[in-house]
């Protein structure tokens, strides 16, 4: 973000005129940098420095700069006096931060909103459904989990990918039964493990199962076999690049670190909300997923 800034910067000196695209860009990497005090003054100076007249997709941004942080009064109080009505992007970004923030009785209303703006979207279902779960709520879980399948709704699965030897592999979590019991599978598994003294953390297993069963689930991530595979099938030393279908969970992002670290590789990992560069035990997220 440090280096966008600059650009930005660098724009303003040579004589350009930032756009509304321009904005949208940088709030969006304030976002993700958790720089909250920093989006809320460049959304001022877009306004007043600038003219540009802020879109839905600038307030977007703004209520994910907000929220992610925990500042949700501000979020709200953004929503309320907006211009225009809040669209199901914006609700979204709300259901997000209760969701990292465990508010369950604003979550319930922000998943009201977009059940009537878009009730065929089943994710929104589903990060109620999280929500519930991670506050231990399971029969409220169940609720949500009968409510989709009634609908005729389907969660989309872990799943992903990587380019090995001009071909696509792919891995979908729980999957790959045979290459995760195979000999080498389990050998350099038991050696990463034993390397890092790695316990899974199994509170991001949202479902209400046995702690064998989480640790389980959660090791069959398919972002974990596909790195797997990597270090198995590709050279010492290469980088390794993965796309998952979904957000990398908490518990993998920490392995992951916990492999760059180990193996001296660097990962690339692009899920749904950016791209994840790990190396040495860091990741360029520096946590703000």
């Amino acid at each position: 973000m440090t280096e966008a800034m600059e650009s930005f910067q660098e724009m303003i000196c040579s004589g350009f005129s930032p756009d509304g695209i321009t904005f949208i860009a940088l709030l969006s990497g304030c976002s993700h940098a958790g720089l909250t005090d920093e989006g809320c003054r460049l959304f001022e100076r877009m306004k007043i420095e600038y003219a540009v007249s802020p879109t839905v997709e600038h307030y977007v941004c703004l209520v994910d700069v907000l929220g992610r942080t925990g500042r949700i009064e501000e979020a709200l109080e953004i929503v309320k006096n907006m211009h225009f009505k809040p669209t199901g992007s914006i609700w979204g970004s709300l259901l997000n931060s209760c969701r990292i923030h465990g508010l369950v009785p604003l979550g319930e209303a922000v998943a009201k909103q977009l059940f009537e703006l878009e009730p065929d979207n089943v994710g929104n279902y589903v990060m109620l459904s999280n929500i519930y779960a991670s506050a231990e709520m399971w029969e409220s879980v169940r609720t949500v989990r009968e409510l989709i399948e009634k609908m005729g709704m389907k969660k989309e699965a872990g799943c992903s990918w990587l380019h090995v030897k001009s071909k696509i592999h792919t891995f979908v979590a729980g999957g790959s039964n045979e290459f995760r019991n195979s000999s080498e599978y389990k050998k350099v598994w038991k050696r990463l493990m034993e390397e890092a003294g790695y316990v899974p953390d199994t509170d991001v297993v949202l479902h209400d199962v046995s702690e064998e069963t989480r640790a389980m689930w959660v090791c069959g991530h398919s972002e974990r076999i596909a790195t797997m595979f990597a270090l198995i099938n590709t050279g010492s030393g290469m980088p390794i690049r993965i796309t998952k279908n979904l957000r990398v969970c908490l518990d993998c992002h920490s392995w992951v670190k916990i492999v760059s670290k180990i193996t001296g590789r660097v990962i690339v990992l692009r899920d749904t909300n950016r791209f994840h560069h790990f190396k040495d035990g860091m990741c360029s997220c520096k946590e703000n997923r």
